[in-house]
């Protein structure tokens, strides 16, 4: 499966149910937004047909049928999920070689159900969902859940990095300052609100019995091949040291930038200057090239304040 091409899905007219907010992106002005399921969606975005209606999407996913092999990797955008993403591919093919598509073909927000009926098993997904989303039957036969954490410095410095590259929600003017302030004053209740896409996951770990494996990624980096192999043990394919090596040795961020290149998966994986919009330093602590004190002392306190004390373990430099 390739991610599908602009005009691929319908989008369907707004009707009287649907929930339609209109927010200020850092930058811009006003904007649209269609609210599914805790998941916000921009309208202009949405009617381009790029990917499926979540109006019929959601649903649809929260009905697949399921299976106990199954792979769901969950995280926020930028926490690694192309990174663990190949390691799975690279640990259950025995090899490390880079798999042929690119991991958007398993990406649950792009594609309907239907469209994963040859995918073969173990299937492996990869969302940025809230659990709201999840379908009822992973959690029932036991489908493995991959969480990804990173610490929050360092992912809304990629994001910004990232979201100015592909001037995705905000325009190339955006200084970096209003970006934070966006961030640190959503406090709508959906998905891309960091602070409460952390709180339903941790609601929802706590109250069900998942099949789950945590990784941060700074143990990734301190440890690859340590993490490699807890994560080979998880998902059912252990494997020797030397083929941990090598996967390591593969995923690297400079040589999956290159690979990405060249892979032919209908992705868009580079922009007029081939440069990377996927792969920027893949680093622990560029935050600190980011941060002014002043904001790193406000992002404290919004971080204390809103956390109640949790998840405030991370590892900002290493």
């Amino acid at each position: 499966m390739e991610k599908p091409q602009k005009g691929k899905y319908e989008f369907g007219p707004i009707t009287e149910k649907d929930v339609v907010v209109s927010i200020k992106q850092p930058g811009n002005a006003d904007t649209e937004v269609l609210i599914v399921e805790e998941q916000e969606i921009r309208l202009s975005f949405q009617k381009k047909g790029v990917v499926p209606d979540p109006r019929i999407l959601i649903p649809a996913f929260q009905e697949m049928e399921c299976y106990d092999d199954d792979i769901f990797i969950c995280a926020y955008p930028k926490c690694g999920t192309h990174w663990v993403w190949e390691m799975c591919q690279m640990i259950i093919k025995g090899k490390a070689e880079y798999h042929s598509k690119a991991k958007e073909s398993c990406m649950v927000e792009f594609h309907l159900p239907e469209e994963y009926k040859d995918e073969p098993r173990p299937r492996i997904f990869n969302t940025h969902y809230t659990p709201v989303c999840l379908p009822k039957q992973a959690v029932e036969k036991k489908s493995k859940f991959i969480l990804l954490h990173r610490n929050p410095k360092d992912i809304i410095t990629s994001l910004y990095h990232h979201m100015i590259k592909t001037k995705f929600n905000i325009d190339s003017e955006t200084t970096w300052n209003q970006f934070l302030q966006y961030i640190l004053h959503n406090d709508r209740e959906v998905s891309s609100n960091w602070f409460f896409y952390n709180k339903k996951w941790a609601e929802f770990t706590a109250s069900n019995d998942l099949d789950v494996l945590v990784m941060n990624y700074e143990d990734l980096k301190i440890d690859t091949v340590s993490c490699l192999s807890k994560l080979a043990d998880f998902i059912g394919y252990p494997r020797d040291e030397k083929m941990l090596q090598e996967i390591s040795e593969k995923c690297t961020v400079n040589k999956m930038r290159d690979a990405e290149k060249e892979r032919d998966s209908g992705t868009v994986v580079v922009n007029s200057e081939q440069v990377s919009l996927l792969y920027r330093k893949g680093v622990v602590g560029d935050w600190k090239n980011q941060f002014t004190v002043a904001e790193n002392e406000q992002f404290d306190a919004h971080l204390k304040e809103n956390m109640n004390g949790d998840h405030l373990n991370f590892k900002y430099e290493i």
